[in-house]
């Protein structure tokens, strides 16, 4: 891409784009903001029409200010959503939904010979008698891999596969796209911070409000060597100093579920304790158990120190426990209410009155109106940016002030400052006396805030890492 311009209603999306990709490299991209993020993903895909510059792919011109003829690259995305049909085999999604296939009458295990013979050759380990909807996550862009390589497409685009894949996937995810790169394809490799992408790309761009203000070569891909292009993006320390805060607030005793495996931790008043599940599948039972819907099989939870029974915990927030899930915006805020309705939502619970005086509501406008600014006057939260409405879920949690907020992989949406803005409202949820447990498939930048780091595979911790041996870590 040679100097891309995209204006959409006099908005510079793409501003001066220069990116290059060479055959069989993997090129990293960190996005500082999302502006451009989607049109740029659009535009390597196909050849939509562009206010300035030129785009070449596989050595021609495909898409330039004067020409645009709307065109699909031979490119595949991997993304968080499959583009891979559920009801069918993974044969059917391979062959029959390719474009170009005009048999009428189909023999199957020909296919299907084929298609092992294919993934054999491609060092592609994946059950292809499975329907898609049996594939796990690693299982699924294997085959989106596949069908990538079958349809002759040279370049794969990888978007934020550490928001939907286990740190153990990652790994195994990262070294087969090692292989696709030796056979001459290349792999445009997006991720939300720094150090992953470190590990996998052989060059690395930094894309900034729609253009590349920075490519490291792989001899500059250090921490020193990003830090003053990320300066504005570290969240300072608050470190924890008051002695009260080591009390146990939240205590799992040896726990077991069909996912738990005698898990066992303490989580310390205004602590922030994360659990890295490198299996990716710990959170359904630990948010089940937390809510009532499950009970331990074996092993016990206290919350300070008391049992947290089943029946407790039917009245989870009333015990002082609130959660926010990955999609946190979508799954807890009423869009056509205003934002003062949502952001005092559970005070009724917390107070006891169903209706709040006008007096307290107009104290707590003027408070939160400060950190927030005009958007807490909107009369429909739908017409929010995302970034406002996932920063409101977070104000509500610092006015509720429960007594612990259990967060599901909190940095998984949103560009590279929503997602320190999160960080910067958890530490002063922290700070305000709230434990905080957060479960993640991927460290990130959770690091950043949290006091303690527990590796959790198989269901039960297998390695504890302290704030000063953060630096230790390695994925």
């Amino acid at each position: 891409m040679d100097h891309v311009s995209l204006l959409v209603n006099g908005e510079a999306l793409l501003d001066g784009l220069d990116l290059q990709i060479f055959t069989g490299e993997i090129m990293g991209l960190i996005a500082g903001r999302d502006r451009g993020y989607d049109q740029l993903i659009r535009l390597v895909c196909r050849n939509i029409p562009i206010s300035f510059g030129r785009v070449w792919y596989d050595g021609r011109t495909v898409n330039s200010y004067s020409r645009s003829d709307g065109t699909a690259n031979r490119v595949y995305v991997i993304g968080q959503m499959s583009h891979l049909v559920e009801g069918l085999s993974v044969v059917d999604n391979l062959f029959v939904l390719r474009k170009g296939f005009k048999k009428y009458f189909i023999n199957e295990r020909v296919l299907r010979e084929q298609a092992e013979a294919f993934f054999e050759e491609n060092q592609i380990q994946v059950d292809l008698r499975k329907r898609v909807s049996a594939l796990t996550p690693l299982e699924r862009c294997l085959v989106e891999l596949g069908k990538a390589l079958l349809m002759g497409c040279r370049l794969v685009v990888v978007d934020n596969p550490g928001n939907f894949l286990s740190q153990n996937e990652l790994i195994r995810f990262q070294k087969k796209l090692r292989l696709v790169r030796e056979s001459g394809v290349s792999v445009l490799y997006i991720g939300n911070h720094h150090q992953e992408l470190f590990r996998i790309a052989d060059r690395l761009s930094l894309f900034f409000d729609g253009r590349v203000v920075k490519v490291f070569e792989r001899d500059e891909m250090t921490d020193e060597g990003i830090a003053p292009y990320i300066r504005d993006w570290v969240v300072p320390s608050a470190g924890r100093t008051d002695p009260e805060q080591e009390d146990g607030v939240l205590h799992f005793h040896s726990v077991h579920t069909e996912d738990l495996h005698g898990l066992r931790f303490v989580l310390h008043r205004a602590e922030c304790l994360t659990l890295l599940d490198m299996d990716n599948r710990i959170a359904g039972d630990v948010l089940a158990l937390l809510t009532g819907e499950k009970s331990c099989q074996k092993g016990r939870i206290t919350l300070e120190h008391e049992p947290y029974t089943r029946e407790r915990a039917a009245d989870y927030l009333k015990a002082g426990i609130a959660v926010i899930p990955k999609d946190c915006a979508e799954a807890l805020l009423y869009r056509e209410r205003s934002y003062m309705e949502n952001l005092t939502f559970l005070l009724d619970r917390k107070l006891g009155q169903s209706v709040l005086p006008g007096k307290f509501l107009r104290s707590i406008k003027k408070e939160y109106g400060a950190q927030v600014g005009n958007a807490i006057n909107s009369a429909s939260v739908g017409d929010l940016p995302v970034e406002e409405q996932i920063a409101l879920v977070y104000y509500r949690i610092m006015l509720f002030h429960p007594r612990v907020l259990v967060c599901i992989q909190p940095l998984a949406k949103g560009d590279m400052y929503v997602r320190l803005k999160i960080l910067a409202l958890l530490q002063k949820i922290v700070k305000a006396g709230t434990a905080v447990l957060i479960i993640t498939a991927n460290v990130s930048d959770t690091l950043m805030i949290s006091d303690r780091l527990l590796v959790v595979e198989k269901g039960t911790c297998t390695a504890v890492y302290e704030k000063d041996g953060f630096d230790q870590v390695d994925w």
